[in-house]
């Protein structure tokens, strides 16, 4: 089935970024947001390499899809933000100009990694009164990371590189720190040799295992470049500050700063649940090297020990690792059915 013609917006934040919005008009269930990790952009759930890709499934099934490419897409210019700066701006202006062009009551969502991550921070200090439920792909407000990403969390590669005036790292090479650059790719091509793509080296560096090379086929593989560019290093201080604590917590600029800014030493939690009470599934790959399956059992135990816990639901995906349960070959069959599973139980 093609996809209709899509309609494509600009829409500006309260603190003055310019995102994109794409609109694939699919039925009268929608709308339904779609949201990317960091350091990719919206294209992940368009691939041209796979049967159907994940839009083409919500067009499918009758649902009205906006593609939502916020600060994090490489699709923009670079900039610094914390995940803070998007829950506040990003999700908020986005949703709002979602209803007033399709003039619904609400919205529901469909949330990604880091997308999600800051998706659920805007949910938990109630700017998104409006989102009537959310599938969650991997990651919420609860974090476990491998021993590898534990350990750049506690080395504080984040910060070491901003010393060094390295202010994103990118999973392609450009003109930018050429000499940095060149030894990024010789470091992760000699620590890494599942496949021959320094392009695929690059981003487990940068992320962890994001996928099982058995789920990508092999077009999706020589193409990885298309999908993912460079994440700015404030996000990546952000992830790690999360990481080190568990849970997410506003950006810690250290406790002199964060007493001016927040009124305590301490960056506030977003482990907050009165504004949750909303159905939410989670879907973590049963094989996630990114962020451990465990992250979204704890965020999913809590909500279920403080809220309803009949608003909940989640699932694990046999053989799946993370980004795979949207660009996997068979994804379609074996991933997406789980989060339409949360639409289709929240109707319009």
């Amino acid at each position: 089935m093609n996809l209709p013609a899509v309609e494509n917006y600009t829409i500006t934040t309260p603190d003055g970024l310019e995102l994109r919005l794409a609109h694939y008009r699919g039925g009268d269930k929608g709308p339904v947001v779609v949201v990317h990790g960091a350091g990719v952009w919206s294209g992940m759930f368009l691939l041209p390499t796979v049967d159907e890709h994940f839009i083409q499934y919500l067009v499918n099934n009758g649902y009205d899809a906006w593609l939502l490419d916020w600060r994090a897409s490489i699709q923009l210019p670079l900039s610094q933000f914390t995940l803070d700066q998007a829950a506040e701006n990003d999700f908020p202006a986005a949703i709002a100009f979602i209803r007033e062009r399709t003039r619904a009551d609400s919205v529901q969502a469909v949330v990604h990694c880091a997308g999600a991550s800051a998706f659920f921070m805007a949910l938990a200090a109630g700017y998104l009164r409006d989102v009537r439920c959310v599938s969650c792909s991997q990651i919420a407000l609860h974090y476990a990371a491998p021993a590898a990403t534990e350990i750049k969390c506690m080395l504080n590669l984040g910060d070491v590189f901003a010393d060094l005036g390295v202010d994103y790292l990118s999973a392609t090479e450009d003109p930018r720190h050429p000499i940095f650059q060149k030894m990024f790719s010789a470091v992760v091509d000699m620590t890494n040799h599942e496949c021959n793509s320094t392009v695929c080296h690059r981003i487990t560096f940068m992320y962890g295992h994001l996928y099982r090379h058995e789920r990508l086929n092999t077009a999706t593989h020589d193409r990885l470049s298309e999908q993912f560019g460079a994440c700015n290093m404030t996000a990546f201080r952000h992830l790690a500050q999360i990481v080190k604590r568990g849970t997410a917590s506003k950006f810690d600029y250290g406790a002199t700063e964060n007493l001016r800014r927040y009124g305590v030493a301490e960056p506030p939690s977003y482990v907050r649940p009165e504004h949750l009470r909303i159905p939410i599934t989670f879907v973590s790959g049963e094989l996630n090297q990114c962020y451990l399956p465990v992250s979204t059992e704890r965020t999913f135990q809590w909500l279920q020990s403080v809220n309803d816990p009949t608003l909940y639901r989640r699932h694990v995906t046999p053989g799946y690792g993370h980004i795979d349960n949207f660009m996997g070959a068979t994804a379609n069959r074996d991933c997406y059915p789980l989060f339409l599973e949360q639409l289709e139980a929240c109707p319009a």
